[in-house]
């Protein structure tokens, strides 16, 4: 089946959260970061959890940061305490979600304010469209869902949002996923959203535009004509440990091997690529339904159909213990280069090959080579 699609994939970060810790010997608290140059916006009540909540804004005074820090009720004498002292949540605003590389925005500012991570409390990946790669109109698949033409496989419990008139319903937003899963799912039509709550984020049309789907900004239409772009949103929560690699087949010693969940994974185009293409086989499945029949046995709806070579895929997201008996592999941007590289010219086999590129493959796999030996340090795992 080949994609009717034929512009560019659009898929993002919408939502990056860290839990860190902080340095003892550094102020944190809101005037500590205005003694450092920031303007600072306080919440002045904090939260629940947090006795301390305020916005970082950037030069420009928009929001850049929002921290929730200085955790309630801590007693050394308490051994159930969820938080220690020191530790912060650090979110990227939404805004800077959408530059060009909002993982690198966030490290630079965790590195500058000398934070150590903890892990990632929450990311959520997007993808936008106009319709599905099949060709399916994104409101009709929502509609068929929600009648059940269309039966979900995993992750079972929904919520819906729409508008009942008289003659029929119209539902526009769906939502996946218990209270505390590792992973909820949504779809919804992002240019309602946007028009409901006044534009506010123009980022975002600008993002389709650049890419060819809208080229009017204020009316959301291209060629004259309104434009529909719809989201599918992966929120992916702290709990959340790694990839592991589930073709034992294809890796070299037969074992399964896995991707620790870190910022590193999300860090490249290509990365957020490969995490929504592996989520969408589990996490947004679904089978035509046919009464009397099994599951297994029903057809599945495709909507997504992506080209050969467009992600690797493979990979499943993981919480469970069966996570810490896998080999763990460190992403470093030459590992990275030599496994699209090396992919490259097994396809390429029997071309003229660019002399440069096969010089720079086999300097590459060199350095793999040396660390291969490295990779399954019993005591290590890592590089």
């Amino acid at each position: 089946m080949v994609r009717r699609e034929t512009r560019p994939r659009i898929v993002g970060i919408d939502w990056l959260e860290m839990f860190v810790s902080e340095r003892g010997d550094r102020d944190y608290s809101a005037n500590g970061f205005r003694a450092r140059g920031y303007d600072v916006v306080e919440r002045e009540y904090g939260t629940k959890t947090m006795a301390e909540m305020f916005i970082l804004l950037d030069r420009r005074g928009y929001p850049f940061i929002e921290i929730r820090r200085a955790p309630r009720g801590l007693s050394s004498s308490a051994k159930t305490m969820v938080y220690q002292e020191g530790d912060s949540y650090v979110r990227l605003s939404n805004m800077y979600c959408y530059d060009a590389n909002p993982i690198a925005v966030m490290e630079e500012f965790l590195r500058r304010e000398r934070y150590t991570i903890k892990k990632i409390y929450r990311i959520d990946l997007f993808t936008d469209f106009e319709i599905f790669d099949s060709g399916d109109k994104p409101a009709k698949v929502v509609r068929r869902i929600v009648n059940h033409t269309y039966s979900k496989v995993n992750q079972a419990q929904r919520r819906v949002s729409g508008q009942d008139t008289w003659t029929e319903c119209f539902d526009n937003w769906i939502s996946w996923g218990k209270k505390g899963s590792m992973v909820s799912t949504k779809i919804y039509d992002k240019t309602k959203e946007l028009k409901e709550t006044g534009m506010h984020k123009p980022y975002i049309l600008e993002l389709w535009r650049k890419n060819g789907y809208i080229d009017d900004i204020t009316n959301i239409s291209k060629d004259g004509h309104e434009v529909q772009m719809w989201r599918i949103e992966f929120s992916i929560k702290g709990n959340a440990k790694g990839w592991i690699y589930i073709d034992k087949d294809d890796t070299e010693d037969g074992g399964a091997h896995s991707l620790t969940h870190t910022l590193e994974v999300y860090s490249h185009h290509q990365g957020i690529v490969n995490a929504i293409a592996n989520l969408i086989p589990y996490y947004f499945h679904f089978k035509v339904y046919e009464e009397g029949k099994r599951k297994s046995l029903c057809q599945d709806k495709v909507l997504f159909i992506f080209d050969e070579g467009e992600f690797e895929q493979g990979y499943r997201l993981t919480n469970v213990s069966d996570y810490g008996r896998v080999r763990h592999v460190d992403l470093e941007d030459d590992v990275i280069a030599v496994n699209h590289l090396v992919r490259a010219k097994m396809k390429l086999a029997g071309t003229e090959f660019d002399p440069e590129l096969t010089d720079m493959i086999t300097k590459l796999q060199h350095r793999l080579d040396q660390k291969s030996l490295k990779i399954y340090d019993k005591h290590t795992d890592i590089f």
